[in-house]
């Protein structure tokens, strides 16, 4: 009895040797890399600052802005920021700016370059953690380890650890410039009009921004400045209408129109484009407008300008994104919350 009671003993102890050795989860082999990269470059960059952020993520460079510093996210922040990410070998994977693209042979005349809008809860936690004590004009570079690389949030690191499932360890760096931050990103879209509109149309709005944004044509961050109609000009309801359009962001970026001539000045002509007037079927209201002979839906935006114009009118509709593509932007050549401007020519059909 007692060798068995001893054998049961030993057995235990082996046991719990056994769970006492080192675990195998998967950041163990990422954060052992990142730490060995760490060392090597501390001795490569001794000029970097090499301090970590609650979270860590290391900072390496920290260029003081101006005003009031970035605190905790809330649900309704959102961030201006240029940036460009590289993997530790220091290849770019992605970059907001121009220049840098021309230096890497990517640059594409037809995708656009500058300050993007995040959602500030919708970046990976790492970024969050990076931004947070910035100010506006401010710059950062970090390092942001792979486990931070994530759109969840939790209240220690080794909740981040713990629910990494990274095993290559993507880590990365980050350089960061913050335009500007602000709550509400539906009312900084309208101010961004609101200014549009003072500068390019103040013989309709005036010069004064914040009475140009008020002044709405019947729908809230939709404008349309008419450039004349024919004095028989009717309203279109119920009918077919042919037209030429030129579509651009606020900076003045064309991404879209079907005059050629316009495609090729602004480097987005395509030989498979088709540059002619295209149809619009009206409907009985500006949510059934339809365009082209497949009869594609349109943006609500681009529709509400329709609706607003007489036959054969020349006229401009510029509003802001939830009438645009909104938070998703579209492909390399509208952002997300992008406001957008489209200037429309009703023509006579073709023969």
């Amino acid at each position: 009895m007692k060798r068995i009671i001893i054998f049961v003993a030993a057995a235990a102890l082996l046991f719990a040797g056994c769970a006492k050795s080192p675990s195998s989860k998967s950041t163990d082999a990422p954060k052992r890399y990142l730490e060995a990269w760490v060392q090597v470059q501390k001795e490569k960059h001794p000029e970097y600052l090499w301090t970590q952020t609650s979270l860590g993520a290391w900072l390496l460079e920290d260029e003081a802005g101006t005003g009031t510093p970035v605190g905790e996210f809330q649900d309704s922040f959102y961030v201006r920021v240029n940036y460009t990410y590289t993997d530790l070998t220091g290849k770019i994977e992605n970059t907001t700016s121009a220049r840098i693209s021309q230096q890497l042979g990517t640059y594409r005349e037809t995708n656009y370059y500058g300050p993007v809008v995040w959602y500030a809860k919708g970046i990976y936690a790492g970024l969050e953690d990076v931004i947070k004590g910035m100010k506006p004009g401010g710059r950062r570079k970090a390092v942001i380890p792979s486990w931070l690389m994530t759109y969840d949030r939790y209240d220690t690191v080794d909740g981040y650890l713990s629910a990494s499932q990274d095993k290559n360890g993507s880590n990365g760096i980050y350089e960061l410039e913050l335009v500007e931050c602000f709550d509400y990103v539906n009312e900084w879209e309208v101010d961004s009009i609101g200014r549009y509109l003072a500068h390019n149309f103040a013989s309709k709005y005036g010069k004064d921004a914040t009475k140009a944004k008020a002044d709405s044509s019947g729908a809230h961050g939709f404008y349309y400045i008419s450039d004349g109609a024919p004095s028989d000009a009717v309203e279109l309801k119920d009918t077919t209408v042919y037209i030429n359009y030129i579509g651009r962001l606020l900076n003045g970026q064309v991404f879209d129109t079907n005059i050629r001539d316009t495609a090729i000045f602004h480097g987005i002509f395509s030989e498979g484009g088709s540059y002619k007037p295209v149809s619009v079927n009206y409907g009985s209201s500006w949510s059934e407008v339809k365009m082209g002979e497949d009869s594609n839906s349109v943006i609500k935006g681009f529709a509400r300008t329709l609706w607003s114009m007489k036959s054969f009118e020349v006229g401009t509709g510029v509003f802001y994104s939830p009438l645009g593509y909104g938070y998703r932007g579209s492909g390399a050549s509208i952002p997300a919350y992008s406001p957008l401007r489209f200037d429309i020519q009703i023509v006579a059909k073709p023969e």
